[in-house]
C-alpha cells in the first residue's frame, strides 16, 4: 500500500505540502474506516445476542430460568429441555454427591 500512494504521489507531481496533506487524509480515512469497522462488529454482536438470548439451541423455544436446589437452569417452555451454563451441572453434583443417578452423571461428564 505505502508503494500504491508513493506512486500516486509521484504520478500526480504533488509537492511536500500536498503530499502530507494527502497521506494525513489518507490515515484520517483509514482510522474513520477501522472505527466504523469495530462499530459495525459491535452492532452485528449485538443483535446476535438479541436474536439468540434465551432461546434453545434445540427447538429454538423460549427459555426460562428455573431453580433446582441452589442452581438456576435454563428450561425450554417449548420442548422441556434443560441446559446448563458453565460449572452450574458440577454446583448441581456437588450438592447430591450421595444420590446415585448424579453420580452416575458427574462420571460420565468427566
Amino acid at each position: 500500500m505505502e508503494e500504491e500512494i508513493r506512486q500516486e504521489i509521484h504520478k500526480e507531481g504533488y509537492d511536500k505540502e500536498e503530499e502530507f496533506f494527502f497521506k494525513r487524509n489518507l490515515d484520517l480515512i483509514q482510522k474513520k474506516r477501522r472505527e466504523l469497522d469495530a462499530k459495525r462488529r459491535a452492532r452485528e454482536a449485538e443483535q446476535s445476542k438479541a436474536a439468540h438470548w434465551m432461546r434453545c439451541p434445540k427447538c429454538g423455544g423460549l427459555m426460562t430460568e428455573i431453580s433446582m436446589g441452589d442452581v438456576r437452569v435454563d428450561k425450554c417452555s417449548s420442548c422441556g429441555g434443560l441446559f446448563f451454563d458453565l460449572g452450574e451441572l458440577d454446583l448441581m453434583l456437588a450438592e447430591h454427591e450421595t444420590i446415585g443417578l448424579f453420580n452416575r452423571l458427574k462420571h460420565l461428564f468427566r
